[in-house]
């Protein structure tokens, strides 16, 4: 709560000003029960009270609290007008003579109040003419009041016994007085009505409090008649009962207003934390409205979250919104009576701004990753095809015009005869000759073997753990093959694994599993060496994970000493 400003402080302490002399008064010539004077007292102050503590809790919408304040002090200043006295001093008779010029005032006010709750305006023009008229009509009783009271405080011998005051200015019997009140009270009840019944169901939610007060006190007020009617005795807290419990409901609608969106920190926080596809019910719970709806900019208007089109409200209680910018990114579609609450609004609309460019932001990460992956992956195939192109290459070009000079020499050899030397240096041709081609057949199959473009992953594989110097079994249960750059993928994260078994492992046995679930791949490479290995470390394992990531797959490796070294693959594969 903010400190009180000027004009809030001034009525709370014109008010306590007024409870000092009032009191003053009773105590020094009052003729009634200490008690009466006490709720009379107390009943002003509560008005008073509450509409300060009002103002403070509300300071953005101070209103209905500043009425509340100048209700507990038309109270305060009509106390008098009930009192019993006796006495002479002229100061009491001046407090008397305002108290009956205030009185009919509280009447106004109150309407005022209940009308005006909880934006603290009145919106419709038949409530501003009823309210200017009540006011108005209050005046007129006020002077007629006050003529009749200085009339009998002024009279010879009067000693302070109570002056026949009332809301008719001192003329209970007037037709005319009460015919007016009672035409201005039925205007009033059709347009609380009628507020009722155009009321959203938030706005009602906000009215349950008070107007359920207002309800209980004309109640109150009809049993204090039927008291009256019977000259009875009217009990006095029952009298006072209904003055007491307005503040309290007013007080109570406008703390559950409040608590009910909890801090600006929490509303905040609620939601720039939801997704775009949940920012209107987010929304929704913070600002407790659940018809709100929230509107994304298109090119010719805009849709909600589902994707229909969305048309700006120009009535029905509905208000608009803008979210960031001109024009604005997007649009809320709230309940009208949340224009009330600008904090509140700025704060939803800060928020929403928040989660908008998160989410806008997160969706151009989102996108740029997918760009890197593609480009990646792009990267690898062009490598696989590159590498596919040069064994086909070396297949087709050098290693068959290798075997033609092989068999060339050959011939000449032959042709020769028993020409030592000339045949000890052809066969010393053909056996270098004969291991330039192996060696160039070793590169063709580490580039990119043949068997894997024209067998399939599983004749690789198999072919792989042929040429690794200690037993190597596969099980193998793909009954189709995966996408070629998959299938080069796995295969050379295989064969470096097999690789680091041979040089590091110390390993006596390995086993190769490929299996496929649903449209994932499953490769596991198991050795039962010394373990030890660390997906952190070396070339080798990071070139796997690289890989496996193009991909948008995993590598996984599990080694415990020593128990051996679990390499697990996973790659999507259509």
């Amino acid at each position: 709560m903010r400190r009180p400003d000027a004009l809030t402080a001034g009525l709370a302490a014109a008010t306590v000003l007024v409870a000092i002399v009032d009191t003053k008064m009773a105590i020094s010539a009052g003729r009634q029960p200490a008690e009466f004077y006490i709720l009379e007292i107390s009943a002003a102050l509560v008005w008073a009270g509450v509409g300060t503590l009002a103002v403070l809790i509300r300071p953005d919408r101070p209103g209905v609290g500043r009425l509340m304040q100048l209700l507990g002090l038309v109270l305060m200043l009509d106390a008098p007008a009930g009192f019993e006295l006796t006495t002479s001093d002229r100061w009491v008779a001046v407090d008397l003579v305002l108290a009956h010029a205030a009185q009919p005032f509280q009447i106004a006010l109150f309407a005022h109040i209940l009308l005006a709750y909880p934006a603290g305006t009145l919106r419709h023009p038949p409530e501003r003419r009823l309210i200017g008229t009540t006011y108005g009509w209050s005046a007129v009783v006020g002077v007629v009041g006050v003529i009749d009271t200085v009339a009998v405080v002024t009279a010879p011998g009067w000693v302070g016994a109570r002056p026949p005051g009332a809301i008719t200015g001192g003329r209970p019997s007037s037709v005319l007085m009460n015919s007016v009140w009672l035409v201005l009270t039925a205007v009033f009840l059709v347009l609380l009505v009628d507020k009722i019944r155009r009321a959203t169901r938030r706005e009602r939610r906000v009215l349950a409090y008070p107007f359920g007060s207002g309800l209980l006190i004309l109640l109150l007020f009809l049993i204090v008649l039927v008291f009256t009617a019977a000259s009875a005795n009217i009990p006095i807290p029952l009298a006072y009962l209904a003055v007491l419990v307005g503040p309290g409901a007013f007080l109570a609608g406008l703390v559950r207003e409040r608590l009910s969106y909890g801090s600006l920190a929490e509303l905040v926080r609620t939601i720039e934390r939801a997704p775009v596809g949940q920012l209107q019910e987010a929304l929704r719970r913070a600002l407790r409205d659940p018809g709100l709806q929230v509107g994304f900019a298109r090119a010719n208007g805009y849709v909600g979250e589902g994707g229909d089109v969305l048309t700006l409200p120009t009535g029905n209680g509905r208000a608009v919104l803008p979210i960031g910018g001109r024009p604005p990114i997007a649009v809320v579609l709230h309940d009208a009576s949340l224009t009330s609450e600008p904090t509140l609004l700025n704060a939803a609309s800060a928020a929403a701004r928040l989660a908008l460019d998160n989410a806008r932001l997160h969706a151009l990460v989102q996108e740029q990753l997918a760009d890197v992956r593609a480009s990646r992956r792009r990267i690898i195939e062009a490598g696989a095809d590159q590498r596919r192109r040069l064994e086909r290459d070396l297949h087709d070009g050098a290693q068959q015009r290798m075997l033609a000079v092989g068999i060339a020499l050959q011939l000449l050899q032959r042709q020769l005869g028993d020409e030592a030397a000339a045949a000890e240096l052809l066969t010393e041709a053909r056996t270098e000759l004969d291991a330039a081609l192996a060696e160039l057949r070793e590169l063709a199959r580490g580039i990119h073997p043949a068997v894997l473009t024209e067998q399939g992953l599983s004749a690789a594989v198999r072919t792989l753990a042929r040429r690794v110097p200690i037993p190597v079994t596969v099980e193998d249960s793909l009954s189709t093959r995966p996408a070629p750059a998959v299938e080069s993928a796995v295969y050379f994260i295989v064969s470096e694994a097999l690789n680091n078994v041979v040089k590091h492992a110390r390993a006596t046995s390995a086993r190769i599993t490929l299996c496929r679930n649903e449209n994932r791949l499953h490769v596991e490479v198991v050795d039962d060496g010394v373990g030890g290995a660390d997906a952190g470390l070396g070339s080798g394992l990071r070139g796997m994970a690289d890989r496996a990531a193009a991909f948008d797959g995993t590598v996984s490796v599990t080694a415990v000493r020593p128990s051996g070294t679990r390499v697990a693959v996973e790659l999507p594969c259509d």
